[in-house]
């Protein structure tokens, strides 16, 4: 009988499946095959820590005309891909690719400049592309600019380009460049990242963390022409001080996503300015910045209401500072991450969760305490709590 079940139900059904279940769903009767083909089925593709990817694997997915394809820390061990099925995948879906990641993943066929290659060689309606943590050169990185059409979002964190590169994507894709991420590309110099931030003028994502050669001018000049970022990571700067937050948070009045991570001289003169200028930031990270403590939590609590992420790890919080964000973030904060405070304590911990209705995601490895699981679990109905003295992980959720 549940043949007979409609094929808008199945195909809900089996956009639960992994692709590689998908195909052999297909073989199971002519029915399933026609539904599993259906074209909403695969539209975007994404392939996790796979070991078994081939030629034909690839191409299959191909002639299926993918819009969107990302692969994640999948391994080309055996060498099963060859450079002949890697371009025959592109040319097939040359047409409808407009989004392509390929991020942590090793092999041969999976370096940054051989997929850039064959990419840029078919695929002209891209505007997304990420190849973080493959190696890729300014080689493939100019490849792929001179073959896009218009390119808006681009990630080539940990890559190793350098200056050589910048000029020739800024010279196509200035006006269209919506998102660059560069994190710890480390030779690249202030003078690139300046020319990015003047020329693209539409920016709203810039991801310059772990970049050695930041200056204090550098970044006076980069949030000078920051007026429509949303979101701004500059984890491990140490040139980043309270005078350059007060700056950037001063120009970028639409941030709302921030990463101050383990940038070791930021002080809670840095939450209080955020809290002046950014009252309705939504995501920020100040793990590792050591000098942070209740009273810059304080400020941030009474003024940052809209607050849904935040990463207090490795800071000075204590009990004072999560009471404040269980009395005055109540409504907004969904996940809190407090590893390795030292100060934190149980009770301020239950009190978090009986006012934070919204909260999923708790962080608290590292702390010395041991909330009350089974009293915590009547505040919530779906809650995960991560802490390494007493559960790793605590599923909590409504029986």
């Amino acid at each position: 009988m549940w043949l007979l079940l409609p094929d808008e139900l199945w195909i809900n059904i089996f956009a639960n499946l992994l692709h590689k279940d998908l195909a052999n769903v297909a073989q199971v009767c002519r029915r399933f095959r026609y539904i599993a083909n259906d074209d909403s089925l695969w539209k975007v593709i994404k392939i996790t820590n796979c070991h078994s990817l081939s030629d034909h694997s690839l191409v299959s997915i191909g002639l299926h005309h993918p819009e969107t394809l990302s692969l994640y820390r999948c391994h080309d061990e055996s060498q099963n891909i060859t450079e002949e099925g890697l371009g025959k995948f592109f040319q097939h879906c040359k047409t409808s690719l407009m989004e392509l990641n390929i991020t942590n993943c090793s092999g041969l066929r999976f370096e940054g400049d051989a997929v850039l290659s064959h990419a840029s060689a078919y695929c002209i309606q891209l505007t997304s592309v990420d190849i973080s943590w493959t190696g890729a050169t300014d080689k493939g990185i100019v490849a792929l600019v001179e073959g896009c059409a218009r390119l808006k979002n681009l990630s080539m964190n940990g890559c190793k380009i350098t200056d050589h590169a910048i000029p020739a994507l800024l010279q196509k894709h200035s006006k269209s460049l919506v998102k660059v991420e560069v994190f710890g590309c480390h030779a690249l110099t202030a003078k690139s990242l300046i020319s990015i931030t003047t020329e693209c003028s539409h920016l709203e994502n810039f991801n310059i963390g772990r970049i050695p050669k930041v200056t204090d001018v550098c970044l006076t000049k980069i949030a000078s022409n920051l007026h429509k970022i949303n979101t701004l990571n500059l984890t491990g700067l140490n040139v980043v001080r309270d005078r350059a937050v007060h700056y950037i948070v001063k120009q970028c009045p639409k941030l709302e996503n921030f990463t101050l991570s383990s940038c070791s001289q930021v002080t809670d003169i840095s939450l209080v300015e955020i809290s002046t200028y950014l009252r309705t930031i939504k995501y920020l990270d100040v793990s590792g910045c050591k000098k942070i403590s209740d009273v810059g939590i304080q400020a941030l609590a009474r003024s940052c209401q809209q607050i849904c992420y935040l990463d207090l790890s490795s800071t000075g919080t204590g009990k004072r500072g999560v009471c404040l964000l269980a009395s005055y973030c109540n409504n907004s904060l969904e996940c809190l991450k407090l590893s390795f405070c030292k100060d934190v304590t149980a009770d301020a911990i239950e009190k978090l969760c009986k006012n934070c209705k919204r909260l999923k995601i708790l962080h608290l490895y590292g702390c010395r305490i041991s909330p009350d699981f089974k009293h915590i679990k009547q505040f919530s109905k779906s809650f995960q709590i991560f802490h390494d003295l007493s559960i790793a992980t605590a599923n909590i959720s409504e029986e």
